[in-house]
């Protein structure tokens, strides 16, 4: 069946490695359905949200390859639709206005935090009688619009965690629409939810929370109810919430650290789903025939930071020499380093050689100095040990000089090129090792 996901992020900061996950699973869900994904930016809190936090989510979606369907919708394009719910809501019932002021609210809670009860409303306003509001509303009182939780307990069936229940008694009655006349979240994201017609919902544990009031406010508004599925939080090593302490925390940083976005796309995939088999390595198309949101942990995953440089090592390896190339160019020229006409294939092949065993886009192009300059300085250790000792100059004096009648074409050929230092350790009645260690 073909289903609509969306990805709604706050654009209060940049794109997280907790929001790229949810974004990931969102997307190989709908790609793998042949449904639609579509993108809000839930922008409602003018004070946090920001056009540089919009820009960066839109830029790394886009470097990550996450495409989206429809045009973007902005959550505060759309007050008025929020606020019309919100009546609807008033005049069927399920809602009542709040006159308490701010300083009232504020000494009930200082009340209860020093009796050590419950501080939730204690829905002073839920039953005044029709007389009492019209009196307040004809002196222009401000008043909040609050849901009005009903009796029972709300169930719903977690794609991941399965059968949840949740007892109304642990609910306030919570705020809709506030003072001042702007919507809450837990309005405005259904009001938006069911308009673009989103059929399934996949987001982090700690919206679990807003799922019991969420599905409060679609029942009273006999509304559909989409699938809900909440992805377990990632951790760092150390069992604490992923911060960016733990190192890189958004992806723009890994992008900048070198990572590769098809090596981060296929590590954050394993964060909390398995394929059922041991394949790790696997590239995007073979990532979507084999998503199956059944097999989505509901345990907290485990971020490693070593793992990732481990996974994109091997999408390194896997870059095509002349895929990886323009990159290294860029890399001499902002380096100021040139080469020679007939350089350009033993370069590649220096290139191709530490291109398999870079972690990083970083560490490729750092191994490559050496090629135009000598290193400022030797390991003294190893010197000693593999130089200064067994005539290790004087044979490395006599390697250079025999290469230097050979054709050129033996130095593009590693295995032609490993022959014949062996064989020259041989005619000098050395083992290899004795030239192979001081020549590295």
């Amino acid at each position: 069946m073909s289903q609509i996901l969306r990805f709604a992020p706050s654009p209060s900061g940049f794109l997280h490695v907790g929001g790229a996950r949810t974004a990931i699973f969102n997307w190989l869900l709908a790609r793998k359905c042949g449904g639609k994904l579509l993108l809000r930016i839930e922008d409602t809190n003018r004070q946090r949200s920001t056009e540089q936090s919009i820009k960066q989510i839109f830029s790394g979606l886009k470097w990550l390859g996450i495409d989206w369907d429809d045009e973007v919708l902005y959550q505060s394009k759309r007050r008025q639709r929020h606020i019309e719910a919100a009546r609807q809501l008033l005049d069927s019932g399920h809602a009542y206005r709040c006159f308490c002021t701010k300083e009232e609210l504020d000494e009930k809670r200082k009340i209860a935090q020093q009796n050590k009860i419950d501080n939730r409303y204690d829905r002073a306003c839920r039953n005044l009688p029709q007389e009492a509001i019209n009196e307040k509303l004809a002196k222009n009182h401000q008043f909040s619009v609050r849901f009005k939780t009903p009796q029972g307990e709300i169930f719903f069936n977690d794609i991941i965690h399965g059968e949840t229940r949740i007892n109304n008694e642990t609910l306030d009655d919570f705020i809709i629409l506030r003072s001042d006349g702007t919507p809450i979240y837990q309005l405005a994201v259904v009001v938006d939810d069911h308009d673009m017609g989103v059929t399934k919902i996949l987001r982090g544990d700690d919206h679990l929370s807003n799922t019991s009031k969420q599905i409060l406010i679609y029942q009273a508004l006999n509304w559909q109810v989409p699938q809900f599925g909440h992805l377990p939080l990632i951790l760092g090593a150390d069992k604490v919430r992923l911060s960016k302490r733990h190192g890189a925390a958004s992806v723009e940083e890994f992008r900048d650290q070198g990572i590769l976005p098809q090596a981060l796309f296929n590590y954050l995939c394993l964060l909390g789903w398995s394929t059922g088999d041991d394949k790790e390595i696997m590239d995007r198309n073979e990532i979507i025939q084999k998503f199956d949101e059944k097999r989505i942990n509901n345990c907290p995953a485990i971020f490693d930071i070593k793992k990732l440089l481990w996974f994109n090592s091997k999408h390194i390896g896997l870059i095509p020499l002349d895929k990886v190339m323009p990159q290294v160019m860029a890399w001499l020229d902002q380096n100021s380093y040139q080469l020679n006409a007939d350089e350009s294939d033993r370069f590649q092949l220096f290139v191709k050689l530490q291109k398999d065993r870079a972690s990083t886009l970083i560490e490729l192009n750092e191994s490559l100095h050496i090629y135009f300059k000598d290193p400022d300085n030797y390991e003294d250790k190893g010197v000693k040990k593999f130089f200064l000792k067994d005539s290790g100059e004087q044979l490395l004096q006599g390697l250079f000089e025999a290469l230097s009648k050979e054709d050129s074409a033996l130095f593009v050929d590693i295995t032609k090129l490993d022959d014949y230092i062996r064989s020259f350790a041989e005619k000098n009645s050395v083992a290899a090792a004795k030239i192979i260690h001081p020549l590295r």
